[in-house]
């Protein structure tokens, strides 16, 4: 069989195959985006366009994207503003991927500019408009069967959208934008009285927990600080850690790692009293002030995730990660804990040379039922789309040199591609 053929008949099977997405922020009521603004200011494009020279609060008056705080400006206006720096991410996969939604989604097939700007804005509105619009960008464009977002209503839930939480990010004193003090302020927000004891950073871990309708999500998420570690996660050691916090004093990364995996089991311990069993850890980013994310890595998480896991082995932990620097280190704790497994490309490693080389990394390593291939981590669901087409392509790539090496069947890689897309999501998330 010729290269060709192979390709051919991979892009077939990538094709057809269903596809479950396990992570993304959708709104359930109104899945897809508004307006255009929506689309071109993704936070994604957003922070290239200030990173290319627009102003901070050009287009938000907060200076921050529109996901996280009411933008104070009209859409229509916002995008204008934004022309003339588009032009700076005409080379990044992020400005690639914005033009195959914009050109397979809507037709439009130009570079945005302020001659067309009024017509693109039109489409994106009209198609926002229909009733089916959201339905024919999951069925047609991407065969999106069901997805799990973290941005679940109440009890809310649809069969196409499920519903998850990210509860499991509070077990962190501290992270690039806000430091222990006003993290504990934060909690003590929540929890109505102040957290000076171990003990009562247990309580509010747990009364956190309780206020969940846990029988109604596909799991819990925890962004957890790299150098989470079990050296100092005694309650003696974290009543001190919490005194040292209140009273401005420096912190450890064992200090600080160590009050994360108390809090971490904490929760887990907690959440034995139901029926949900899937964490879904992501680590890898801080996010620093005003938004500016970094990659964030230390040699003590993979320990200390081998040994979160053999505690609690009726949990199962599905790992993601933005640091190329873990490619291999999840790889290998999916090999060797039964409960661990892998999933997607998160954040700064979702383009083309780190998806392929994860994609490489987990099929030599991984076994084929521990491999999550795909998670959108998209705001509205259009953007679900091109960040698909891009990992189909490199998996069809991979795939396709592995059959006509003679490393793989054909059979194997349609499998492989059911597995990675569909059936390993649904299987681990009981969907």
């Amino acid at each position: 069989m010729g290269r060709d053929q192979t390709r051919r008949d991979i892009a077939g099977f990538l094709a057809e195959v269903p596809v479950i997405d396990p992570h993304c922020h959708l709104d359930i009521v109104k899945p897809q985006a508004a307006n255009l603004a929506d689309l071109v200011l993704y936070h994604h494009v957003w922070i290239e366009l200030v990173s290319a020279g627009m102003g901070q609060n050009e287009v938000t008056v907060p200076g921050l994207p529109h996901e996280l705080e009411d933008p104070g400006i009209e859409p229509f206006e916002r995008v204008r503003r934004a022309l003339p720096y588009l032009i700076h991410t005409r080379n990044t996969t992020v400005g690639v991927l914005l033009r195959w939604l914009l050109r397979d989604l809507y037709g439009f097939d130009e570079e945005l500019d302020v001659t067309n700007l009024d017509r693109c804005y039109r489409m994106v509105e009209s198609a926002a408009a229909r009733t089916d619009w959201s339905e024919q960008v999951f069925g047609e464009h991407c065969r999106i069967e069901q997805a799990i977002t973290v941005e679940g209503r109440n009890n809310l839930a649809t069969p196409r959208l499920q519903k998850a939480s990210e509860a499991l990010r509070a077990v962190n004193l501290m992270d690039g934008k806000l430091g222990p003090i006003a993290t504990l302020a934060g909690m003590e927000a929540v929890f109505g009285r102040e957290i000076r004891t171990a003990t009562d950073f247990r309580e509010y871990v747990v009364r956190a927990l309780q206020s969940l309708d846990l029988k109604e999500n596909r799991f819990l998420g925890a962004w957890v600080l790299p150098y989470m570690t079990d050296e100092l996660a005694d309650d003696r050691s974290v009543t001190g850690i919490i005194a040292r916090a209140r009273a401005g004093e420096a912190l450890s990364h064992a200090e600080l790692g160590s009050f994360t995996w108390y809090g971490l089991t904490t929760a887990l311990h907690e959440l034995r009293k139901s029926k949900l069993r899937m964490i879904q850890v992501i680590v890898g980013a801080e996010v620093l002030k005003p938004h500016r994310s970094v990659n964030h890595w230390s040699g003590r998480f993979t320990g200390a995730m081998g040994r979160l896991a053999g505690i609690f082995e009726d949990f199962r932990f599905n790992l993601s990660t933005a640091s190329d620097l873990y490619t291999q280190d999840i790889a290998i704790l999916a090999k060797h804990v039964p409960n661990i497994s892998v999933a997607g490309y998160w954040w700064h490693t979702l383009y083309p040379y780190f998806i392929r080389k994860s994609i490489e990394t987990r099929l030599d390593i991984v076994p084929g039922n521990k491999i999550v291939g795909f998670f959108s981590d998209a705001y509205h669901c259009e953007w679900c789309y091109p960040k698909l087409k891009l990992v189909r392509s490199i998996l069809a790539d991979v795939l396709t040199e592995r059959v006509e090496r003679g490393w793989y069947t054909l059979d194997t890689a349609r499998q492989l591609v059911h597995q990675l897309l569909y059936g390993n999501p649904k299987a681990l998330y009981e969907l």
